[in-house]
């Protein structure tokens, strides 16, 4: 154990390797399915026969690539404006229509198809997995993933599944290699690889997209013929256009009732706002803080009240020392910040997941406090708690918010976590 321990520190401290990844292939197969399952309860997903037999055409033709056949691909369209596609390890690629929307001919709609299928037989999403793992856990790495209750333990470590994943957040050299991958498929497939370029530098101007799509450089190709649409794809994108847009304002299904936190709080000066459970406490903190806790989520110690079940909301103020610091600057200011009143609390540097809050970038960082610590000249054990420090930057300050759970029942709470999460506004 101590060998393996030691092993992992040391990856710690260099560079992580490029190809890093700690799960198998078996693995990328459950955790994409647990995922795109969870996505299909997320998503508005089209069910119309023709667009799907269109979508399906393109994706098969792709899937005559040697890279792509050892996998059993599924390809969805998302009824969304957000320009945007996904794709889980398992092979269930997710277009969002504003991102079909955009493509002109049939060749563009297979380079948001092909992009995803390289990032998929790359095994980008558990790579990624795997990088933010070795950072938030070592020893739990160190010891390695069981077989069977993989997903209870990922959980415990503030994994999270689904739309919102943040394995699906890849870096930019991620990018450009599912972005040579594409152009690899597209062209065995007879498709145009232009088409990735084009299609590309039309989502480049929006938010989402580059945000889980962060390409640092674009390939360039040079269109060999003027590409004309198909009687196919102007079949699809008229019939695309014409579906029936979501209602506005509607939230992604939930597993949990609608009704599962109906009470709002909205700082005095409207800050920010947000949804809390019912029968939760309100605990304000001047002059910009909030603590909510569960009932009996607030534990009284030779420190002070701590939060065993809840979560907390307030400012950090930047001094102007301090500025101008990156997000992950200002968020490890925090950190060090927190742990001179709790010092149980850890965290690897750079344990940090970017997280959307709104439209705005976020960082969704993972602490332990508690298990076995040192108290004077003696070893105590305390209940081990998982935190979550989401943070984002507001004007000349820091906003940041705690959930806090004990570890064996942060899984039950995650959910209702997220849908705080979900629920914060910030004008």
């Amino acid at each position: 154990m101590k060998l393996a321990f030691l092993g992992a520190f040391l990856l710690l401290q260099t560079a992580s390797p490029p190809g890093i990844n700690f799960f198998s292939p078996q693995q990328d197969m459950e955790i994409g399915a647990v995922s795109a399952e969870e996505a299909e309860r997320q998503l508005l997903i089209v069910r119309d026969l023709h667009l799907n037999q269109y979508i399906r055409s393109i994706g098969q033709r792709l899937l005559a690539s040697e890279q792509s056949r050892q996998l059993r691909f599924q390809f969805r369209i998302v009824n969304s404006d957000e320009v945007n596609s996904l794709a889980f390890p398992n092979g269930t690629v997710f277009a969002y229509r504003g991102l079909l929307n955009l493509a002109s001919n049939d060749d563009e709609v297979a380079a948001i198809l092909a992009h995803e299928i390289g990032h998929v037989v790359s095994r980008h999403a558990t790579a990624q997995l795997s990088r933010q793992l070795l950072v938030q856990a070592p020893i739990s790495i160190s010891m390695g993933l069981p077989t069977d209750g993989w997903k209870e333990q990922l959980s415990r470590l503030g994994v999270v599944f689904g739309v919102n994943a943040p394995f699906l957040h890849y870096s930019p050299d991620q990018e450009i290699e599912a972005a040579a991958v594409a152009s690899k498929i597209l062209t065995v497939a007879r498709f145009n690889p232009s088409g990735l370029d084009s299609i590309l530098q039309k989502a480049g101007g929006t938010v989402t997209f580059v945000y889980n799509h962060p390409i640092a450089e674009v390939p360039m190709f040079e269109p060999t013929v003027p590409v004309r649409p198909s009687f196919e794809f102007r079949t699809f994108h008229a019939a695309i256009a014409k579906l029936p847009k979501p209602a506005a304002g509607k939230e992604p299904e939930s597993p949990l009732p609608s009704d599962a936190i109906p009470n709002v709080y909205s700082h005095p000066l409207n800050y920010y706002r947000l949804n809390y459970p019912d029968g939760w406490q309100v605990s304000p903190i001047q002059p910009n803080g909030v603590i909510i806790s569960a009932p009996d989520g607030i534990r009284t110690s030779t420190r002070g009240d701590d939060i065993t079940l809840g979560m907390m909301f307030d400012m950090f103020t930047l001094s102007a020392a301090d500025k101008p610091l990156t997000l992950e600057q200002a968020t490890n200011r925090l950190i060090a910040h927190l742990r001179q009143r709790n010092q149980t609390a850890r965290a690897v540097p750079g344990a940090q997941t970017p997280i959307l809050i709104g439209d705005q970038p976020g960082l969704r960082t993972v602490l332990l406090r508690g298990g076995m610590v040192r108290s004077g000249n003696s070893t105590v054990t305390e209940p081990s708690e998982v935190l979550w420090l989401v943070t984002r930057m507001y004007f000349d300050s820091l906003f940041y918010m705690v959930f806090v759970a004990p570890e064996e029942d942060f899984p039950a709470n995650q959910p209702v976590f997220e849908q705080v999460l979900r629920s914060v506004q910030i004008p």
